[in-house]
């Protein structure tokens, strides 16, 4: 149980960190920021692995999908692609592909509200705000050139 604690914990600061750069390059349409995100999203998924690995169940049954590998491995694919349309100032297909990475992190938010109640409040606080201030720039970008 202590793992668990640790870990929401860790990740809960880990959150913060991870979604101040995604912002920040979704506001520049920068790919430095967004190349950052994606670095940072590949620690996490070691550090999830390494703290998933002794009973992946018993962590998707109290802390759900939000802050599993998963949901890192999701964000660093969606990080790299959307890195890379920036650096080859396609900011338009980028600012979509923001939105569907906003889309499928709030999702995997409201599916664990569902599954573990009260645990899914730790990514809410820490990344679901950054989704959904990500699905809004996104919008108001939609077909910037």
């Amino acid at each position: 149980m202590t793992n668990v604690n640790a870990y929401s914990v860790l990740m809960f600061i880990a959150n913060i960190i991870l979604s101040v750069p995604i912002l920040l390059s979704l506001f520049q349409q920068s790919k430095a920021a967004m190349n950052i995100a994606n670095v940072v999203s590949i620690v996490y998924i070691l550090i999830s692995t390494a703290f998933f690995s002794g009973d992946f169940g018993m962590f998707f049954q109290k802390l759900g999908l939000s802050i599993s590998p998963i949901a890192y491995i999701i964000v660093a694919v969606f990080t790299f692609i959307i890195a890379r349309d920036f650096a080859n100032l396609k900011v338009r297909q980028g600012m979509r592909k923001a939105f569907v990475m906003g889309t499928i992190g709030v999702a995997l938010n409201v599916i664990d509200f569902f599954t573990v109640k009260s645990a899914a409040l730790i990514p809410l606080f820490s990344i679901t705000w950054a989704f959904v201030i990500t699905i809004i720039i996104s919008i108001m970008k939609w077909n910037v050139e």
